[in-house]
């Protein structure tokens, strides 16, 4: 049986959330958490993200669901500041050095 991403990622979310109860509104809620928070990404930096397991951005957006859990989303982006500025950057830099065709950004 294959796993989609979004049956990884809430599983991932419970599992940092320490939810070890199956409940289909529980599921429900976190995967609307779930998309609204790749949605944020995707339209922050401008670029489709995959989520890859390990990559900053799905760590970044696992952290996002959980202060929405919390109800404290007001101070994901006080908090997570350095780290979004630094996904901005990066994901501008590889766009461009993709633009210009040479993936080597000393041009």
């Amino acid at each position: 049986m294959t796993v989609t991403l979004d049956e990884q990622l809430l599983q991932e979310l419970k599992d940092n959330l320490q939810i070890t109860w199956n409940d289909v509104n529980t599921d429900n809620t976190l995967s609307r958490y779930i998309k609204s928070s790749r949605t944020y990404f995707n339209e922050l930096c401008e670029t489709e993200f995959s989520f890859d397991e390990g990559s900053t951005v799905r760590e970044l957006m696992l952290e996002r669901c959980r202060y929405v859990w919390n109800n404290a989303l007001d101070e994901f982006e006080i908090n997570y500041a350095k780290r979004l500025r630094s996904l901005i950057l990066n994901v501008a830099v590889e766009q461009h050095e993709a633009a210009i065709g040479t993936g080597d950004s000393t041009g």
